[in-house]
């Protein structure tokens, strides 16, 4: 498989799995009744996804990549979020831009919703026919689920993305409403993360590589550099191309079929082949350490690069090579922790 089938099919994969999820049985018992008594429309006065789509770029600064960042997507999912569609359970993080609640409805029903900020948008924005609170909105139904996404970003394209599954209710209804009341918050005072010093988690990974070695390693003048999320770029030359990300992981740097790699500035990272016979390889490094889980694992930020060649094995392209001179420049720029 070609690093550019690669590179598309795990775009796609992502987008599949932030746009659309799974979808969720049907009960023939179950009547949307319920759903009619207990869920709000949007507040009067507002661009609830009422108001027709607004043009142009979005230069709203609430919701820009660098304020979005440090948000901590479970803190939009509070109790004041649902108010009049059901009652939230405890909030499930996942990563820095990731977070899951589960909701029941006065009738009982259970609602599931998946939030992302900063998600990549597939699919042409020019679909966006209303607006919540300014921005465009998109919205799309599958059965008993619905994404609803309020569009940050049309260049890259991202957004806040809301996936609810509502077996016997309004999934887009809910969706709606809860999205205005989120975006209402980007523009108040939204919960962030604790900001500590040396963290990663408001780096902008496509400033924190230096582009003349990227283009050496990629063989060729790349192309401009595109956001993967809040916390990743991927930078391509045609074909070859390098990805750096940053996340909170418990998992070690230091995992299975790995070898050390002296990064410079007392750093060691760790680089891996990733698939046999492919010209890839992967450099990871923890970054600061942030605590300990529920089980005892070292939590860390970790940081990594990725580079993906065009043609022969790892080892006669020189893969990790060129992973481990593009992860060099990153660990130069990132601040110390």
């Amino acid at each position: 498989m070609s690093s550019a089938v690669r590179f598309r099919t795990v775009v796609t994969a992502v987008a599949a799995v932030v746009l659309f999820g799974s979808v969720a049985g049907c009960g023939a018992d179950l009547a949307r009744s319920n759903f009619q008594r207990t869920t709000v429309p949007p507040e009067p006065g507002a661009s609830g996804g009422t108001g027709p789509a607004p043009n142009g770029e979005i230069s709203d600064p609430a919701v820009s990549a660098k304020s979005l960042r440090p948000i901590d997507p479970c803190g939009l999912l509070s109790a004041e979020t649902f108010s009049g569609i059901g009652t939230p359970a405890e909030p499930r993080p996942s990563g820095w831009d990731r977070c899951a609640a589960d909701v029941t409805d006065a009738g009982q029903k259970k609602i599931k919703l998946s939030l992302e900020v900063g998600g990549i948008i597939i699919g042409s924005i020019e679909d966006a026919k209303t607006a919540v609170e300014g921005l465009p909105q998109l919205e799309k139904k599958d059965g008993d689920t619905c994404t609803v996404t309020a569009v940050t970003s049309k260049q890259p394209k991202s957004g806040i993305v809301l996936q609810v599954d509502y077996t016997g209710g309004d999934p887009c209804g809910a969706g709606r409403t809860a999205m205005q009341r989120m975006v209402k918050k980007l523009h108040s005072n939204p919960k962030k993360h604790p900001e500590a010093p040396g963290t990663v988690l408001t780096a902008d990974a496509c400033t924190s590589v230096d582009t003349a070695v990227v283009a050496e390693v990629l063989g060729g003048k790349p192309d401009a550099p595109s956001p993967m999320g809040l916390h990743g770029c991927a930078i391509r030359s045609r074909t070859p191309q390098v990805m750096i990300t940053f996340r909170p992981t418990s998992a070690p740097a230091d995992e299975e079929g790995s070898s050390p790699v002296d990064l410079g500035g007392g750093v060691q990272g760790f680089a891996k082949t990733r698939v046999d016979d492919e010209p890839e390889c992967t450099v990871t490094w923890r970054h600061r350490v942030i605590g300990t889980d529920e089980y005892g694992m070292e939590n860390a930020e970790r940081a990594e690069v990725d580079y993906s060649g065009a043609d022969g094995t790892a080892e006669s392209d020189g893969s990790c090579d060129k992973a481990v001179k593009v992860a060099k420049t990153v660990v130069a720029k990132l601040p110390k922790a």
